[in-house]
C-alpha cells in the first residue's frame, strides 16, 4: 500500500512536510500571522463592521469554535486540496512546469474562489480579512504540505476566537 508521503502532486506540493520540524515552525508561526492579521483587521474596522458579523464573533464560544475548526478543515479541502491542486496543475496539462509566480497566482485565485464577494466589502478590510489570510494557508501548503495548512487553519480558531470575542465586545 502506498504512503501518503509518496503520492506525486503538481508543482512540488507534497500531502506531508518534508521536514516536520521545520513545518511546525512554519505552521505555528503562519496561524499566529494569520490571526493577528485577523484581529488587527476586525479591530481596525469594528465600527464598520456589520451587527450580524459582531454578533456571531461576541457569542459563546461553545459550539461556535468548533463549528469554525470544522469549517477551516472544509475550506482546506475544497480551496487548497481540491483547487489549488488542480490549479497547480494546469501549466502540466501544457508540458510547462508551475513555476513560482503561476504558484503565487494560483494560491492568489484560489483563495478568491473560496471568499468571493467578501474580498470587495469594505476596502481594504475585506482584502485584508478574507483574502490575504487564506493566501497564507495556501502558501504553507505550497511549502509545507497539505498537513501543515489543515492543521494551521483548523486550530488557529482556538486562538482567534477567544481574541476576537474580547476585541470585539470591548474587553
Amino acid at each position: 500500500m502506498m504512503e501518503a508521503r509518496d503520492w506525486q502532486l503538481p508543482a512540488g506540493l507534497h500531502l506531508t512536510p518534508r521536514d516536520p520540524a521545520q513545518a511546525v515552525r512554519a505552521t505555528a508561526t503562519a496561524a499566529i500571522a494569520a490571526c493577528a492579521l485577523m484581529i488587527l483587521a476586525d479591530f481596525a474596522f469594528r465600527n464598520a463592521l456589520p451587527r450580524e458579523y459582531l454578533d456571531h464573533y461576541t457569542a459563546p464560544l461553545w459550539p461556535r469554535t468548533l463549528l469554525a475548526c470544522i469549517g477551516a478543515l472544509r475550506e482546506e479541502l475544497i480551496y487548497r486540496l481540491a483547487l489549488l491542486t488542480a490549479l497547480a496543475a494546469l501549466p502540466a496539462l501544457f508540458g510547462r512546469k508551475a513555476g513560482h509566480g503561476w504558484m503565487i497566482a494560483a494560491i492568489a485565485a484560489a483563495q478568491l474562489a473560496n471568499i468571493g464577494a467578501l474580498a470587495f466589502i469594505l476596502p481594504p478590510y475585506g482584502m485584508l480579512r478574507f483574502w490575504l489570510v487564506g493566501c497564507i494557508w495556501g502558501w504553507l501548503y505550497w511549502r509545507h504540505g497539505f498537513a501543515s495548512a489543515l492543521a494551521g487553519h483548523g486550530l488557529s480558531h482556538l486562538l482567534l476566537d477567544p481574541v476576537l470575542q474580547m476585541v470585539l465586545s470591548g474587553f
